[in-house]
This record gives C-alpha cells, sequence and structure tokens, in this order.
C-alpha cells in the first residue's frame, strides 16, 4: 500500500464520528500482537483542556536532550499528517506511515470480517503510533489523549507517569456540560499507585485529588508541590524569558523557554518536574527546554507588519492569549484573522478577545464538515460593535487583514486556520521529513 493509498482509507474511517470507548481499540491492538505491552517502551500519559501538546514538546524535547530515543504522538497535524507520530522529534516517513498502517487495516478488516463495529479514524491513528514505537524501538513515548481521557484510544497504554495540564470547558457534547465532569474524564488518565503531575486548581483539582486518592497515585500539584515563577525586569519580551522552578527535588533558575504566553510557563513547571520524576538531570532539561518548537502557539510569524499566529479556540485559550497581548504587545491596533469551528463556544472565547481588537476579518477554518456556520462569528463579533468583514478563502481573507493598515495581525481560532496561513510566511517551512526505517512487514 503506498502512502494515498493508505491516507484515503484512513481518512475514510472518518464516517463513524466520535465513538467514546476502549473496546474496538483493544481488540485492534490484540490482533497487532500488544505493542503497547512491550516491556521496552515506557509512556508519559498527557491530559487536558489546553496545552497538552506544548507540555509534551517540551518533555519530549528534554528526553532527547538526555539521549533517550523518543516518541510523540499528538494531535491534530498543522501541514502534514505523519507530523502526528514523531520519532526523536522527526515525523514518521510516508514509507513507514503507509507499511505500517497496512498491518493496522488488515488488522481492521479482520475486526470487521468477525462482526465487530469498525475502529474510528482516531483509534486507528492511536494503534498505528503504538505500533510504531514499538517497531521502531522508542524508549519513551509520550501520548496527548486526543479528547478527554478515560474513554479516549490513547487509555489502553500503561503509562508510568501521568500529567494533567490543566481542565476548562471544551467538547462539552463529549465530556459532559461541567468543569468537575470534564475533570473526572481527564483524570480517567490515572493508574494505580502511578506518579501525576497536574497544574488544575480549584474544583478541577479537587475531584484530580480524589481519583489520585482511590488509585493509592502520588499526585503532584503546580503551586502546591511545585512552582514556577517568571523572571523579568519590568517589561515583557516576545523573544521569550526565564523561568525560575522549585521542583520536588531540585530549583531551577532562569531556564529559558522560547515559547510565548505565561500559560506556557505552567505547562514548562509540568514538564519540568515529570523530567526529574524520570530521572533527567539539569543540563539536559536546560538544553532541552532551550530547543523546544511548537508551532501556532502564540507564534510570531512575521515582523514587517507584526504577525502573530495563536490556535487556541476556545474559552480558556483566548482568555489565555487575551492575556498574552496586554503583556507583549499592549499598543497594537490588531486586525484579527478569525476562524472557528461550530462546535465551539464562541460567545464567551470571543469576549475575552474584542477589548484588543480594531477589526476583524471572519474565514472559514478548515474542516468543511465542522464549520458551515462560519460566518456566525461575524454575526457575534458585529454585535459587539467591531468593524467585521467576511471572506470564504483563508488567504483572501488573510490579504484583506493585511489591506487594513493595522500594525499587528493576529490569526486565531483553529489550529485547522493557523496551519491553513502558517505556510504563507518565509522561514515556517517546519516539518522535516522523515526518514524510511529498515523493519520486515
Amino acid at each position: 500500500m503506498e502512502y494515498p493509498e493508505a491516507l484515503e482509507k484512513l481518512h475514510s474511517l472518518h464516517r463513524f464520528g466520535v465513538r467514546p470507548g476502549l473496546e474496538r481499540v483493544r481488540e485492534l491492538l490484540r490482533r497487532l500482537g500488544d505493542p503497547q505491552l512491550d516491556p521496552r517502551l515506557h509512556y508519559i500519559h498527557i491530559a487536558g483542556t489546553n496545552g497538552k501538546g506544548s507540555c509534551g514538546a517540551m518533555l519530549e524535547s528534554m528526553l532527547r536532550a538526555a539521549g533517550v530515543r523518543t516518541g510523540f504522538f499528538s494531535s491534530p497535524h498543522l501541514l502534514h499528517h505523519c507530523e502526528r507520530y514523531r520519532i526523536d522529534g522527526r515525523p514518521l516517513s510516508e514509507g513507514d506511515f503507509a507499511r505500517l498502517f497496512s498491518r493496522v487495516w488488515a488488522a481492521l478488516e479482520g475486526m470487521t470480517a468477525a462482526g465487530w463495529e469498525s475502529p474510528t479514524e482516531f483509534e486507528a491513528v492511536t494503534a498505528l503510533s503504538l505500533l510504531a514505537f514499538q517497531r521502531l524501538g522508542v524508549e519513551y513515548a509520550v501520548m496527548e489523549c486526543g479528547m478527554g481521557g478515560l474513554f479516549d484510544s490513547t487509555n489502553v497504554i500503561p503509562a508510568e507517569l501521568a500529567l494533567i495540564t490543566n481542565v476548562a470547558l471544551d467538547h462539552l457534547d463529549y465530556l459532559g456540560g461541567s468543569v468537575p465532569e470534564i475533570a473526572a474524564q481527564k483524570a480517567g488518565i490515572i493508574r494505580r499507585e502511578q506518579t501525576v503531575v497536574t497544574a488544575a486548581e480549584g474544583e478541577a483539582l479537587s475531584v484530580i485529588e480524589h481519583r489520585a486518592a482511590a488509585c493509592r497515585a502520588r499526585l503532584l500539584a503546580e503551586g502546591r508541590d511545585f512552582e514556577g515563577s517568571v523572571s523579568f525586569d519590568g517589561a515583557f519580551s516576545d523573544r521569550g524569558l526565564p523561568l525560575n522552578l522549585n521542583c520536588h527535588d531540585r530549583t531551577y533558575a532562569a531556564l529559558m523557554l522560547p515559547l510565548l504566553g505565561l500559560h506556557q510557563y505552567w505547562n514548562a513547571a509540568c514538564a519540568v518536574q515529570a523530567a526529574e520524576l524520570l530521572g533527567l538531570l539539569e543540563e539536559p532539561i536546560r538544553r532541552g527546554l532551550a530547543a523546544v518548537r511548537w508551532p501556532c502557539r502564540l507564534e510570531v510569524v512575521s515582523r514587517e507588519p507584526l504577525t502573530v499566529i495563536d490556535g487556541a479556540h476556545n474559552e480558556a485559550g483566548l482568555a489565555a492569549l487575551s492575556r498574552a497581548i496586554d503583556w507583549y504587545w499592549p499598543e497594537k491596533r490588531v486586525c484579527a484573522v478569525v476562524g472557528m469551528l461550530d462546535d465551539k463556544q464562541r460567545e464567551p472565547a470571543l469576549a475575552h478577545l474584542l477589548p484588543h481588537l480594531t477589526r476583524a476579518v471572519v474565514t472559514r477554518p478548515g474542516l468543511p464538515g465542522r464549520s458551515k456556520g462560519w460566518a456566525g462569528v461575524g454575526d457575534i463579533l458585529r454585535r459587539a460593535g467591531l468593524a467585521v468583514t467576511c471572506i470564504e478563502d483563508s488567504e483572501a481573507a488573510l490579504d484583506a487583514a493585511y489591506a487594513t493598515g493595522c500594525d499587528m495581525i493576529l490569526i486565531c481560532g483553529s489550529l485547522y486556520l493557523a496551519a491553513d496561513l502558517r505556510g504563507r510566511f518565509p522561514g515556517c517551512e517546519y516539518l522535516m521529513k522523515g526518514e524510511d526505517h529498515e523493519f520486515t512487514d
């Protein structure tokens, strides 16, 4: 099977939608030889409403700096599907993807022939990631939950360490309508006698504490058991800031983090605490954190004029984006290029952004099936008194934003929109090609 055919077959599973539960993915993995149970492979499992990918990218970078062979499973991808599966920081090659997916597809067809309900697209990519990590000799795999935790298909891994970045309202149709309900889903990744690191707070932390106690898990909470703070001389630099961190066993001064936003310092605190628990020394922790890259998260892609891309797509994410504008660019006249999916709580999320905007150009993000009402974002912004233009084509929308003459352009509302537009900017060809590996089918 060649890569285009493999990708087409994978995407054909999209018709099954989201079906929470672990029975299908467990059966699929059983037919693949249960690669997730290979004793040579160790897992770190990350859940949370926001920051999962950033936290995972930091931890993977630190592990790699320590000489560990790493795997990293994240979603969604930005430019290329193979970004979802990284080996030592490089995406899986198209050839390796096609060879591995051939095995997954054969197992999937065997399941449906035996009367099983078909696995979903996300269940198939989860199985493929676990097979890839086993076959390619990964030592530590960082696995990001797709949605929730308890019934997320990644929750089949025997993770020795769990991270829960934070809990806020998102995916309400699947995870529940309140923070405690959503926290219960996120806390579902906690296993018996495991170690858990979290930056959650308030009633979400209470739920996580209850689950950890029930599982006799050791829980380390940011602000109580470890704590990060930012060193600055009165002005925030949008090229990064040093982080001070008091961990359980060590104190770190002036760790450099190139990702922007104070919310990233909470993510970094969790990642560094996790790295310390895994036995990493200070030097690779420093070097790995300073080298981390995670595109489309408060990323400055141009300075003439200033252009920032952020994948924030829910209320908590847009609140963090709003704070970042106050910190880094308080005097700028901002025109936002905004595209949001239909299933997001648009009005409360956009309320955080509105005070910072001079104008907006509303456009349609990717995933046509989930953005049929894309222009409704414009109605929300107009009711708030903002000058708005609606242009369905995202590249034309970006051109219109530049034509406004504002001195800052902000692209936000969806990672799919961020991915659509990031390639317009020189130097943003971030994706490295994966290399083919020698392994038998």
